[in-house]
């Protein structure tokens, strides 16, 4: 009888420890279980999930878009090599008006300290143009130096160039009339350079730090190939489009606003070539 309670005992024992060895089982079941529902929830992976990217290569995982770099420069400005006219007012006289220009206002040939050469001093809301009947060709490139005095650069308000179909500066030129082929605007006071063509509506808006010219010399570039023009300011192409009517004639002139606070705008050295 004692061998059958003990026996019984053992076995309880027995019993009772298996059971405790199958709750820890159980317990530890469960908490991988909820570990996983838990990742899954957090958006991990387990290493059995095929889109785990800790063990995806670096070449499947998403890439970053980087920073490119541009190969092609722009085309820089190539001058002709056949000279057609230049007008550098070496031979005017100081005081007078230059004797290769024409306006509609009044203009003096000057000499300013710190810039070599003669310049054009340009009255304010004037149009000038050359007082020649020079017949430019469909293909050529003209040059000139635009020199400013002025607080600030804002002060000149705006100085527009272009080509006009007529060679007359009986009355102010502005850009918008009919007889204006294209125009472009330096526009001060908003720093922006804008084209527009009254052959085929062409409108062009670039910024630039104009506002770095108050006291300064900015070289003007331009070239003229059949219809199409291409303007650069120093070394920048500000302009490269089709804006000319081919057929009208082309006479090169320039037009200055209304200058504020003693602002004073003079123009060297331009330079006509055909190729």
């Amino acid at each position: 009888m004692k061998r059958i309670i003990i026996l019984i005992s053992v076995l309880g024992i027995a019993f009772h420890s298996h059971a405790q060895i199958l709750k820890k089982i159980q317990r530890k079941v469960e908490g991988k279980v909820e570990k996983s529902v838990e990742d899954l929830l957090n958006g991990e992976t387990t290493e059995k999930n095929p889109q785990s990217t800790t063990n995806m290569p670096e070449t499947a995982g998403p890439k970053t878009a980087g920073k490119f770099e541009i190969l092609t420069k722009s085309e820089p400005f190539k001058a002709g090599h056949v000279l057609l006219f230049e007008d550098s007012l070496n031979y005017d006289t100081p005081g007078r008006m230059a004797k290769y220009w024409q306006t509609n206002s009044t203009g003096t040939v000057v000499e300013i300290s710190g810039a070599p050469g003669k310049w054009l001093k340009l009255a304010d809301q004037a149009s000038y143009q050359l007082d020649t009947l020079l017949h430019l060709p469909q293909k050529f490139t003209l040059e000139f130096d635009l020199l400013t005095r002025a607080n600030e650069a804002k002060d000149l308000r705006s100085i527009d160039f272009g080509f006009s179909k007529n060679n007359s500066t009986r009355k102010y030129i502005y850009g918008v009339a009919n007889e204006t082929n294209v125009y472009t605007s330096l526009q001060y006071y908003y720093e922006t350079i804008n084209t527009t063509s009254n052959y085929n509506n062409n409108q062009s808006r670039i910024e630039f730090p104009l506002s770095n010219y108050a006291n300064a010399i900015m070289h003007v570039s331009v070239s003229v190939d059949g219809s199409r023009m291409q303007v650069y300011i120093d070394e920048h192409k500000v302009l490269d489009a089709t804006v000319l009517d081919p057929r009208a004639p082309k006479h090169f002139f320039l037009s200055t606003e209304n200058y504020r606070q003693n602002a004073v705008a003079l123009i060297s050295n331009l330079r006509i070539y055909g190729f």
